[in-house]
């Protein structure tokens, strides 16, 4: 009796190669599929990406601080002094027995120049003066070196002269205005007037000339016109 027969076995391999392949055909299909339905970034495309329209919700900025001038830069004159204020809005008030050297230094800081250095003679009759003079502006302080008198006994320790050209602007408590015309000036009533030839002068303010009865520093103006000039001078002057 022969013994009874082993079934043959199956070879299984090529079944398990079968499932493998498939595997990884699908993980293949899959991955194509996210490769080809994921979204462009600008790294993938190589372009920039589109410009945000700005949000119009910002505020705008502040505005930097700008710079600004006093638009009562200029020389007030009276009969007691003058008061100088600069472009910041800062003032000083000069009287003219005052030390001349913060009016001078105000001045100079106004006009934005040194002022120009000359001398005035005296004689029997008149003091003589430091000249300060900016474009259209003369400062006179009186020159006492060498003499016997004293800066009280001067009726007009210092005085001022403007006119034609004067770059800033100066305003008087007499109404005076450079360039006013002969006609207008008469309107407003000096105490004397005279003409000679192409030049006219008219003095205001006579009744402030008091210093030598009163010890008053209290000027009234002179005024000179002739065809190419116009000055206005505050000092004492009691007559022309």
């Amino acid at each position: 009796m022969s013994a009874p027969q082993v079934p043959a076995r199956r070879d299984r391999t090529p079944l398990i190669l079968g499932i493998i392949a498939g595997i990884l055909a699908v993980a293949v299909v899959i991955a194509l599929s996210v490769y080809f339905l994921r979204p462009n970034s600008p790294a993938s495309t190589g372009s920039s990406p589109a410009p945000q329209a700005p949000d119009s919700t910002q505020a705008d900025p502040a505005p930097g601080p700008t710079e600004s001038s006093s638009s009562d830069a200029g020389i007030d004159v009276t009969a007691t002094g003058f008061t100088i204020t600069g472009e910041d809005g800062e003032s000083l008030t000069h009287e003219w027995a005052d030390d001349p050297q913060p009016a001078i230094d105000a001045l100079t800081a106004l006009f934005g120049t040194e002022p120009t250095e000359d001398f005035q003679n005296g004689d029997a009759e008149n003091w003589a003066y430091d000249v300060y003079e900016w474009e259209g502006f003369r400062f006179f302080d009186v020159f006492l070196d060498g003499s016997d008198r004293q800066r009280s006994e001067v009726p007009a320790p210092t005085y001022v002269s403007y006119g034609t050209g004067v770059p800033v602007d100066v305003t008087n408590d007499l109404g005076i205005e450079i360039g006013m015309t002969p006609d207008e000036l008469d309107a407003l009533n000096p105490d004397e007037a005279h003409a000679d030839g192409g030049t006219a002068a008219y003095l205001f303010g006579k009744d402030r000339a008091t210093f030598y009865a009163d010890g008053k520093r209290t000027f009234g103006a002179v005024v000179t016109i002739d065809d190419s000039s116009f000055w206005i001078t505050y000092t004492y002057a009691p007559e022309l």
